[in-house]
């Protein structure tokens, strides 16, 4: 299995550096249509809602879908694998209709927290923006189902490009039509249509004769409504958000747009579902998964908060993103950097409670996360009057507390890992990181913008890649 599962992170990790620099594209063009408004504030309060109830259902067909459906087949033979895979397609469909008539329905439920903050005419402006979501809604259930087939049969070349041609096709939407923040949900939803699409006809149709299909849908339900008190989370935070001066929201949507797609490039678009789900090995797996997280992260981390600054400048100003809102924004993304970091380590540990079944330490993870954000944003936000300073370090403190504590769960699912080992790379990564760090805000400190940018970018890699070079065998143990 590990020969197989390095050629696939090497590959999807090459897939994803493509993906950066098309959805980099995006990116530039929302901040220069849209910049930080109220208007984008508004359709972040819209999408963060589609986060949490529908497109938060991704990782439940990640994790419960697919490790499901490489178990039907490896147990019960591809007959079985693709009358269950039918029958989550189906109800797929079927959930997409559900999902988005849901949707309409609770953001209109919710409109007195999530836009508490809001005035009477920027709340109608943001019932009104739902309409525009409901294709998204509609086609992005039997997507995930799609991508959940072709995933178990490690045929992620096909649903990683499927996934840049929706970015292509979205961009050159937005690139038409963009007069209104409207636009934005119609570009994403006609990209996930042509994705779908691409991916349906390359998974193809297949009616076995025999074979019992498995029902997936009870453990998927089971999966999401324990998501749910993960959803209560981010509505506490969109809660305090609301109250936040004009452009706040803003200005943590285009920072959590450069975190999170670094973020999925750090933990490699998730693709070691497959592997943890089979127990074989997984404690070693799963350690050298750690490892190598770390040795990525770190670097990236302090590269993006030394360097936030012509970072911004250089992506999003232009248009109607002013020089003002690039200082702000540069600002929250030095915060929000170390929180690479945190979410790489995280992600791989909290999905072993889906593939372990362990439901109810999905649920102790959500309770802390709101606890404590319902706590930091209080003291932070309103209390202490730091306004969207006060949002991005509540997010880093939470993430750090909820780490702690999921390490400990992992442990007591009987997941051994050697954290001493994974500190003795972590500060080998951030003594180099350091090093890097003096050395190119050296040679770039004379410049300012994209000039800063190459000259630094070029300097750190250089550093990091040196001194990783000199260790280059311990670095081939944990590739294998």
């Amino acid at each position: 299995m590990r020969a197989p599962f390095v050629r696939h992170v090497i590959s999807t990790f090459s897939i994803t550096v493509l993906q950066q620099f098309v959805g980099l594209a995006r990116q530039i063009l929302i901040a220069a249509y849209f910049g930080l408004s109220r208007s984008f504030d508004q359709y972040l309060v819209v999408y963060a809602v589609a986060s949490m109830v529908v497109f938060n259902t991704a990782s439940v067909f990640d994790t419960v879908a697919v490790s499901r459906l490489v178990r039907i087949r490896e147990d019960a033979g591809d007959d079985a694998f693709w009358r269950s895979s039918n029958r989550l397609l189906l109800q797929a469909m079927l959930g997409g209709l559900l999902f988005a008539a849901g949707f309409f329905a609770l953001v209109h439920l919710l409109m007195p927290i999530i836009a508490a903050g809001f005035t009477a005419d920027e709340r109608t402006a943001v019932a009104e923006l739902t309409v525009y979501f409901a294709p998204w809604v509609l086609v992005v259930i039997p997507y995930y189902a799609v991508s959940a087939h072709l995933k178990s049969l490690w045929d992620f070349h096909w649903v990683f490009s499927a996934e840049t041609v929706a970015m292509v096709v979205s961009i050159l939407v937005l690139w038409r039509w963009h007069d209104s923040v409207a636009c934005l949900p119609v570009a994403f939803g006609s990209g996930y249509l042509v994705a779908a699409t691409m991916l349906f006809l390359r998974r193809g149709l297949s009616q076995p004769k025999t074979g019992t299909p498995q029902g997936l849908l009870r453990g998927m339900a089971n999966q999401h409504l324990a998501n749910q008190l993960g959803t209560a989370t981010g509505f506490v935070d969109r809660y305090f958000q609301s109250f936040l001066a004009s452009g706040g929201i803003s200005t943590l949507g285009y920072t959590g747009m450069i975190v999170n797609n670094l973020s999925s490039l750090m933990t490699f678009r998730e693709i070691y579902v497959v592997p943890l789900s089979s127990e074989v090995g997984r404690d070693e797996k799963l350690q050298r998964m750690l490892h190598g997280v770390v040795l990525i992260s770190i670097p990236c981390a302090l590269f993006v908060a030394e360097f936030a600054r012509p970072l911004v400048t250089v992506l999003f100003q232009r248009g109607q993103f002013t020089p003002e809102a690039a200082i702000l924004t540069s600002d929250i993304l030095r915060i929000s950097a170390f929180s690479l970091i945190i979410t790489s380590v995280l992600a791989p540990m909290a999905r072993l409670f889906q593939i372990l079944d362990r439901i109810s330490y999905s649920h102790v993870l959500y309770l802390v996360s709101l606890v404590c954000t319902a706590a930091f944003q209080y003291v932070l936000v309103f209390r202490m009057g730091w306004d969207v300073y006060g949002i991005a370090w509540a997010t880093l403190a939470n993430s750090a507390v909820v780490t702690l504590v999921v390490a400990e769960l992992v442990r007591r699912c009987g997941v051994i890992v050697a954290w001493h080992r994974v500190l003795a790379h972590a500060l080998f990564a951030a003594a180099v990181s350091i090093a890097a760090v003096a050395v190119s805000w050296v040679g770039a400190a004379p410049f300012a913008g994209l000039p800063a940018l190459v000259i630094g970018s070029g300097l750190f890699g250089l550093v990091v890649a040196g001194c990783y070079f000199l260790v280059r065998r311990r670095l081939r143990l944990i590739v294998g």
